[in-house]
């Protein structure tokens, strides 16, 4: 590598993940004066992630930290009166539901589940909270001592394991009734299926919730939304169905109606957009109020810098319109629609990406946080109509200052058949004309997500390193309408690889990279492409796959998600579709890669398996290729946005090892 141009502000460095703070779940206060936010930090000493909960006044005039314990406390939820805030918090180990008094004073630990909680919500009068937990009030008779505890797996379902979980206790979550200030807990929902994301109606009679009451539960991948009456436990039936795939339900205000995201094609993964429904209980009808959309109402955009937040579509106080979040060409804005349907508004344009949003009570007051190419989100507060914008937080605002950071620029470029695609280029800190840099192509994952105006550590540590960094959206990505996302169907890598190659083209032609030196990587989908790409040309002079797909065939039978995911996305299992898996598995060809490649791959990765990297490591070797291969113990397939900070340091040094040493 030649000498870097010295620039005024230092370069971007692994270790400044620890500088980062991430503000996440703002949350506007019943009366509209105040909102409560988490900040998260990532901590060097404990090797882990803190999180602390503020509020500041919405005019921007006092912020106050209300928690301050060295654990991760998130999810603040006001209650009704204003007066405290709910979350939760593992300060006592297992994720429990605190209470702290929004004046301050020390918080108490207001559930003591055995199992732990996974999510809340307040009860419209403030007398108690629908919790979620794998705890049940089902005695066991006889109960194995831990002594007699075996540990061997005796497995008789299907779904088995998570990326997230890893090994399933084959516990399910149900939802209980917690009293605020003293009681017993009662159990609400039994189910042999997991039941989340309860949300009291405003009359404080019934409680919706996302569940999976298909009789092939077991077997599908239904997300459906039912509705369970409090005093009686009876249930009912909303969004539901063998093909239903919803979430985040949202009463109206009035409690006669029940909005929730979602489609009704399951099986297809994330191929569908998302639209809003909304269901009548008057006349039990079911409305989409965004088919004319042709964007998912969803965000689908990326990060390695991001903690995410509620997702809930927002009704007005009268009930006359809805606002959500949707990404559209790699940007993710707030919209609103009318409840009868009609034309979508987006509320601001811009370069910038909303994650996460809140509605104060009266609807003239919106909070979220927002997120660029070179800031990884602030909060801000507007009019309901987006204007008036004020930033709240400057929790970046010291570290940023110190270091330089480059701002992508945009393009558009025509895939061979003339379809727009749209990519960014990243380049190094200094760039001076003139002089020919080394190229460093990032392919996403998903396949059905999105590059977008998102902070990306892991891209400006690359250009801060002399690279021109060069990503893009090829078929498939999401924010583009629906066809373009399902247009990777049954034809992984042939879909999408001429859309990459045409805009590295478009940067080549630009005449600042040196064709001779030119890299590729990416993760998880962008790992399968690493390795398409090189299996299909010798352009590139150094590759990193990352958590890659190398077998279809395998993957089905190994994946967390596989045995349904690949059903659509390959039109139907291995044994009856051997010819096209087999077509579009990187490891078909192996032969062909001559490209030097390292592989980075997590050992508790069940979404993308670890065997899928050893098959091309074992096969590389075999070939005489030059090939290396890096696991990461206990980390799962979210390694570079959520795993152990050292570990995520040292992936991104052999990263650019990799390349420092080819390119």
């Amino acid at each position: 590598m030649y000498a870097l141009t010295e620039t005024p502000k230092r370069r971007i460095t692994a270790e400044d993940i620890y500088r980062f703070k991430l503000v996440s779940d703002p949350q506007i206060s019943p009366d509209g004066t105040r909102v409560a936010y988490v900040v998260t930090s990532i901590d060097e000493e404990t090797n882990g992630y803190l999180a602390s909960i503020y509020v500041t006044a919405l005019d921007g005039s006092t912020t106050i930290q209300l928690t301050t314990a060295k654990a991760r406390d998130t999810s603040p939820r006001w209650s009704p009166d204003g007066t405290h805030i709910a979350f939760q918090s593992n300060r006592s180990e297992k994720n429990q539901v605190w209470l702290t008094r929004v004046t301050g004073g020390e918080p108490w630990k207001l559930t003591d589940f055995e199992e732990g909680v996974s999510g809340f919500s307040w009860s419209p009068d403030g007398s108690s909270l629908a919790v979620v937990t794998k705890a049940t009030d089902e005695k066991s008779n006889g109960e194995e001592s831990e002594e007699e505890k075996s540990d061997v797996k005796h497995i008789t379902a299907m779904r088995y394991k998570s990326d997230d979980e890893g090994f399933l206790d084959m516990k399910m979550r149900n939802i209980w009734i917690v009293p605020a200030f003293g009681g017993e807990p009662k159990q609400l929902t039994r189910s042999d299926i997991h039941d989340d994301d309860p949300v009291w109606s405003p009359t404080g009679d019934r409680i919706a919730f996302v569940t999976n009451r298909t009789d092939k539960r077991h077997m599908n991948s239904a997300s459906e939304i039912w509705v369970v009456t409090v005093g009686s436990g009876a249930e009912q039936p909303i969004f539901a169905g063998d093909e239903a795939s919803f979430s985040a339900p949202s009463w109206s205000p009035d409690g006669s109606r029940l909005a929730a995201v979602g489609h009704r094609e399951a099986e297809a993964g994330g191929a569908p957009d998302d639209d809003i429904y909304i269901y009548s209980f008057s006349d039990q009808s079911e409305t989409i109020i965004t088919g004319e959309f042709n964007r998912s109402a969803s965000d689908s955009a990326m990060s390695d810098m991001y903690q995410g937040g509620e997702t809930r579509p927002l009704w007005s106080p009268d009930g006359s319109s809805i606002l959500f979040r949707a990404s559209d060409s790699g940007g993710t804005y707030i919209h609103r629609v009318g409840t009868e349907g009609g034309p979508v508004t987006r509320l601001a344009e811009g370069r910038f990406r909303i994650a996460g949003l809140s509605q104060s009570p009266d609807g003239s007051k919106l909070a979220y946080v927002k997120a660029t190419a070179t800031s990884p989100g602030e909060l801000f507060v507007s009019d309901s109509d987006g204007q008036n914008e004020r930033q709240l937080t400057n929790v970046n605002e010291e570290f940023l200052s110190e270091i330089a950071l480059s701002d992508p620029e945009p393009f558009w470029v025509d895939a061979p058949d003339g379809t727009p695609i749209q990519g960014w280029i990243l380049k190094p800190p200094g760039f001076r004309e003139g002089v020919k840099y080394p190229m460093i192509l990032q392919i996403h994952g998903g396949p059905h997500g999105m590059y977008a105006e998102a902070f990306m550590h892991e891209f400006q540590l690359m250009a801060a390193r002399g690279y021109v960094v060069v990503y893009c959206n090829p078929r498939g990505s999401s924010g583009y309408g629906e066809a373009f996302t399902r247009a990777s169907h049954l034809c992984w890598g042939e879909a999408d690889m001429p859309d990459l190659m045409a805009a590295v083209d478009h940067v080549l032609s630009l005449g600042f990279v040196d064709e001779q030196r030119m890299g590729v990587t990416g993760g998880s989908y962008g790992g399968y492409m690493t390795l398409w790409v090189i299996g299909h040309t010798d352009r590139f002079k150094a590759a990193v796959t990352q958590r890659c797909v190398s077998n279809l065939y395998s993957f089905y039978g190994t994946s967390d998600i596989g045995w349904h995911f690949f059903d659509y996305e390959f039109g139907g299992p291995p044994w009856s579709e051997t010819e096209r898996y087999l077509k579009y598995s990187p490891i078909t060809y192996v032969e062909h890669m001559t490209t030097p490649l390292l592989i980075v791959h997590s050992e508790r990765d069940f979404r993308c398996p670890i065997e899928q990297g050893e098959q091309v490591f074992i096969s590389l070797k075999r070939l005489g290729r030059e090939v290396e291969f890096v696991r990461f113990p206990d980390e799962n397939h979210n390694l570079s946005r959520t795993g152990k900070p050292k570990h995520r340091i040292e992936r991104l040094e052999h990263i650019l090892r990799w390349f420092d040493t080819h390119l």
